[in-house]
């Protein structure tokens, strides 16, 4: 939907431009108020609405599986929203890594979602906490205050988040361990049967070797994570010790997300290049002071120059990258 609108955008600003620069002023103007409903409507977020396949689980199961999806969900938006208004940037990037961690589990329990009760201790204290602490630093940032009192808060709810990311994916191992531990049940059960049935001993006869069943693994790749990870401690403590500065990791975009990424990028290109000067592409991502800006300075030329250099480096800035700094 949003691609859809700055496409359109781009379409009434180019023929808005056309119409008022050939004599026909009222087509014009309406191109062009068409094409800022286009920008408004771009600008704003949209959420994905995702639903929880129940069909298989028990009817209470199924309803207690819903309602966790649901404030899972919640809670999820809730740090998002918070993360792209907090000014802090190493903050909020240690947020969007935060936010991979919890997107993974949730893509995991939503194709299994017979697994979501297992998930219990993070819907409902680790990823609730989360959202509680983004809501209050948010707050505090807002107030503007620098007192020595508000600083010491900030820097304690600060530390405090940074250490939710391997909290996170603790709780994911647990879940994906729960899993290996009944595949090695299942699996024993049917090396049982087999070799009961001798088929077992045939295959060892034919090979030579002992026949082992391996299942050992980690989580499950959901498209969703980091480039050059660093080995994890498992302990979340142990986060605090390793300082605030080096909580900057790369962030890779979504494989589910990367061709949306790409288009918002060519478009938001596009869009400075060509109607950058009226600020376009600053309304397109919801900067609405900086588009006032630009069109209030259209006249100096000066909003031209930059536009065209911002919507090269938009162009050639490398996917991950401007999924880490302007994909809404």
């Amino acid at each position: 939907m949003r691609n859809i609108c700055g496409l359109l955008a781009l379409i009434f600003g180019m023929g808005g431009i056309y119409a008022l620069t050939h004599e026909a002023g009222w087509a014009g103007l309406a191109m062009m108020a068409a094409m800022g409903i286009s920008l408004y409507n771009g600008q704003r977020p949209q959420k994905q609405i995702r639903k929880l396949d129940v069909s298989q689980l028990a009817e209470m199961q199924a309803a207690a599986a819903l309602e966790d999806w649901e404030k899972a969900r919640l809670d999820y938006d809730r740090v998002e929203t918070a993360r792209r208004k907090i000014r802090d940037s190493q903050l909020s990037q240690q947020l969007a890594l935060m936010q991979q961690e919890a997107a993974r589990l949730l893509n995991y329990v939503e194709k299994h979602p017979e697994r979501i009760a297992a998930a219990n201790r993070f819907i409902h204290y680790y990823q609730d906490r989360a959202a509680g602490l983004c809501e209050q630093y948010m707050e505090l940032e807002d107030t503007k205050l620098e007192t020595s009192q508000v600083r010491q808060v900030k820097a304690q709810l600060k530390e405090t988040l940074v250490s939710f990311d391997e909290a996170y994916n603790a709780e994911f191992t647990k879940i994906i361990n729960n899993q290996l531990l009944d595949m090695e049940a299942e699996l024993t059960v049917m090396k049982q049967s087999l070799e009961a049935e001798g088929i077992h001993d045939n295959a060892q006869k034919r090979t030579g070797e002992p026949v082992e069943i391996n299942v050992q693994g980690g989580p499950p790749s959901t498209g969703i994570g980091r480039k050059k990870t660093p080995k994890r401690s498992g302990a979340v403590t142990k986060v605090g010790q390793r300082g605030l500065e080096n909580v900057r990791e790369k962030i890779a975009t979504p494989d589910n997300l990367r061709k949306s990424v790409l288009m918002q990028k060519l478009i938001m290109s596009a869009l400075a290049i060509v109607l950058g000067a009226l600020g376009a592409h600053k309304f397109y991502q919801g900067k609405t002071k900086w588009g006032i800006a630009y069109v209030v300075l259209f006249w100096t030329l000066i909003p031209t120059f930059v536009s065209i250099v911002e919507g090269i480096r938009y162009f050639f800035m490398p996917v991950d990258d401007f999924y880490e700094q302007y994909y809404r």
